[in-house]
């Protein structure tokens, strides 16, 4: 079953990486709208490769919807443990995602000021190469950016750039090949701390096998991770029904296992999540 975020404002929910957790849906109520089509997505299949910023809720209308909702937690008692941009796409897409990080962490700390939400942003890291976007996440205090494959074969399979993708002034225009090559260098260049997050899993699409946990492409994936230096891992399994339908999930023990190997290599706060 494909999983819409279907307001602006979403939860709480129950996260199995950040607690008690309000999301923030930047993107069309109604449908996907990403730069990537990846396989494993819980939105399903992408269904526009353009769209206008007209389409997306303005920063007012974000701003409104979030005071709402911490209002009504607030009375109720509860504070969330973050505040998180994720929703049916890529978040930092959004025009005025600058302007709207920052209302959000003021907003944060206005309603909750004694012990602020962390306001987390989950992206696929294909816009850190902006200076705009790279400040506005400087405003967050935790930051996820997502690398699922050690070589460009495998993040060609696994994500499925979409080639052509436009929203306002932005367009992809490159291969796979050079937009991972942008987003190697992206990270290892990233001016602050961040997690990096991987989904680990194995099976095949379209014919073609799909596996980022062993053999060549694991090693490979590990090299990345050693150069790129974040300041946390976490490696996460399938959760919910995925548009590939060749797809297996992890056990428990065996993303432990590859997260075992990244501690010994001294790499920090590494996590597992099944």
């Amino acid at each position: 079953m494909t999983f819409f975020h279907k307001h602006i404002i979403t939860g709480p929910i129950h996260s199995r990486r950040l607690g008690i957790s309000l999301g923030v849906n930047l993107l069309p109520v109604t449908e996907k709208l990403c730069n990537y089509d990846c396989v494993y997505c819980e939105c399903g299949w992408d269904t526009r490769w353009e769209a206008d910023p007209s389409e997306l809720p303005s920063p007012q209308e974000v701003e409104e919807s979030l005071r709402t909702a911490l209002q009504k937690l607030k009375d109720q008692g509860t504070r969330p443990d973050s505040i998180t941009f994720s929703g049916n796409g890529e978040p930092t897409l959004h025009p005025d995602f600058p302007r709207i990080a920052r209302l959000t962490a003021a907003c944060a700390k206005e309603y909750f000021p004694q012990n602020p939400p962390l306001v987390t942003v989950i992206s696929n890291a294909t816009r850190i190469g902006n200076p705009e976007v790279v400040d506005a996440l400087s405003h967050c205090t935790k930051v996820l950016l997502k690398l699922d494959a050690g070589t460009p074969e495998m993040y060609a399979r696994i994500n499925q750039l979409q080639k052509g993708f436009k929203l306002g002034a932005y367009q992809v225009d490159d291969t796979p090949e050079v937009y991972y090559g942008q987003l190697l260098r992206n990270l290892e260049n990233y001016p602050h701390p961040f997690t990096m997050q991987t989904l680990l899993f194995r099976g095949e699409h379209e014919g073609k096998p799909i596996d980022n946990t062993s053999g060549a492409e694991w090693e490979a994936y590990v090299e990345r991770v050693k150069r790129i230096r974040p300041a946390g891992i976490m490696l996460y399994g399938l959760d919910r029904e995925t548009p590939a339908k060749a797809l297996v999930k992890l056990s428990k023990e065996e993303l432990e296992s590859h997260a075992s190997v990244l501690r010994s290599l001294g790499l920090e706060n590494v996590q597992a999540f099944f």
